[in-house]
């Protein structure tokens, strides 16, 4: 039986640690980022095909980082959580693109959100992460007003219906892989920077959607200038940008509260479509973005406590 223990970090990994309001900045960042990425994705899918899209996506972020992390950078890694996180990544961006092929865009940001309690209960369990009683109430909060925005033109219907089964399962099923490199990714030993951490994480994610490049359909597509545009948008700022920023928030904020902070992804996503795409913009995403901001702060103002537990007293996962 083989353990795998938290990296020498006191006070970050396995740690109670204060939540700065910086930190929750940054994941708003993050947020905007990621909720820009199906918008660009769309866009980006009229001229590329979705096989293609997420090897050179993951790929590229991998060569940016393994070019930023310099000396101590490496491709391959050297410890299991970061094989973990890389095929947890790569199977979220493999389920994720043919899952919104499959159903609704309406249903599609109902059901991802899963990796919101997803996240929340493998932070609990592995990292040691307090379940504090503001916690739940700001997550269930900040989901009501995400299931609020998220549910206008979707119908309970929809989420049972035949031909949008197997797409809400894929979706949520991406949505756990999501989560899974989360938690692998702060477990990882930090041996540098953070480029030095992300990129052997990318090459594992990246080599885990290559097999996609040998179906028939990989090469089909018309380029573009718009489709190129925001397909360089999802590569420097849907990927590298935003996975490096929330490797940084990681190092600010617990693993738990990031993936309520994160839950807001909806909203910058319709805030995108009614920008770029011209999606109308209802009185429902200004109510739901109350609502999630309220359950948000309910969560960074509550207080941290006195006693920090060291990475030795983290749970450990056993295999």
């Amino acid at each position: 039986m083989t353990s795998f223990r938290a990296g020498a970090r006191p006070g970050v990994i396995g740690s109670r640690i204060a939540h700065p309001w910086q930190g929750v900045l940054l994941a708003t960042l993050a947020s905007a980022l990621w909720g820009l990425a199906p918008v660009a994705l769309k866009m980006a899918l009229t001229g590329y095909s979705p096989e293609i899209i997420s090897p050179i996506r993951l790929g590229l972020a991998a060569v940016i980082f393994r070019a930023l992390a310099g000396k101590q950078g490496r491709w391959i890694p050297r410890d299991a959580w970061s094989w973990i996180g890389g095929v947890g990544l790569g199977v979220d961006f493999i389920l994720y693109n043919y899952g919104v092929r499959l159903t609704t865009a309406g249903v599609a940001g109902l059901v991802i959100n899963v990796e919101v309690v997803a996240t929340i209960g493998l932070a609990v369990w592995l990292l040691g992460e307090r379940l504090t009683g503001r916690r739940i109430a700001g997550s269930l909060v900040t989901l009501a007003g995400v299931l609020y925005v998220a549910s206008e033109g979707a119908s309970f219907g929809d989420l049972l219906a035949r031909e949008h089964v197997l797409g809400n399962l894929l979706i949520m099923l991406a949505g756990i892989a999501w989560s899974v490199f989360a938690v692998a990714q702060r477990r990882v030993p930090r041996r540098g920077n953070l480029f030095v951490l992300l990129a052997p994480i990318f090459s594992v994610a990246a080599l885990t959607t290559v097999p996609l490049l040998i179906l028939p359909s990989a090469l089909r597509g018309t380029g573009g200038f718009v489709p190129t545009l925001m397909f360089s948008a999802l590569i420097l700022l849907c990927t590298a940008a935003v996975y490096f920023i929330y490797a940084r928030c990681q190092e600010m904020v617990d693993v738990s509260v990031l993936a309520i902070v994160l839950s807001s992804i909806p909203v910058f996503a319709v805030l995108f479509a009614w920008l770029l795409l011209g999606e109308p913009l209802s009185w429902r995403i200004v109510i739901g973005g109350a609502v999630i901001l309220a359950g948000v702060l309910l969560i960074t103002t509550e207080r941290a406590p006195s006693k920090a537990i060291t990475p030795g007293e983290a749970p450990m996962l056993a295999q």
